[in-house]
């Protein structure tokens, strides 16, 4: 597992994770899971509901909310801020970590933070912001 990426003091991102990298998850101390990736992208990828019984009998919550940024709608950023609303530690993953970096970068935007901003600085945390400009500049402010 790649060291998790804090965007805030709660949430990190992440690319690809499997059940066991959710143990190591646990001890450092994150309670929530969310997985922004959808099932079936690639053959050796985990299935989602593997890594929620795996999340379950850690006590970690789970959240399922898988996008693809071509259909990337209102719908999933707000299941996303939905799925933030109590404060937990908490891991967001896909591929890369760069759809959930969007959509932290989204949420963030719609709580009145400066879009170019916040684009800037999760593009110096490494995740490529630019390709994802087409997806994500209908759902900003």
């Amino acid at each position: 597992m790649n060291d998790p990426v804090q965007l805030d003091a709660l949430y990190f991102v992440a690319p690809q994770l499997v059940e066991q990298d959710l143990v190591t998850l646990k001890k450092m101390g994150f309670e929530r899971v969310i997985n922004n990736r959808p099932d079936h992208e690639v053959d050796d990828q985990p299935l989602g509901s593997d890594l929620q019984k795996a999340a379950d009998l850690l006590g970690m919550e789970y959240i399922s909310n898988p996008i693809d940024l071509a259909h990337l709608s209102q719908s999933h950023v707000g299941l996303q801020g939905e799925s933030l609303s109590v404060d937990k530690k908490t891991i967001a993953f896909c591929r890369t970590g760069t759809r959930s970096s969007v959509l932290w970068v989204l949420l963030n935007n719609a709580k009145g933070k400066d879009y170019k901003e916040l684009v800037s600085f999760v593009s110096a945390k490494g995740f490529d912001l630019l390709r994802c400009a087409s997806a994500m500049d209908p759902l900003s402010r």
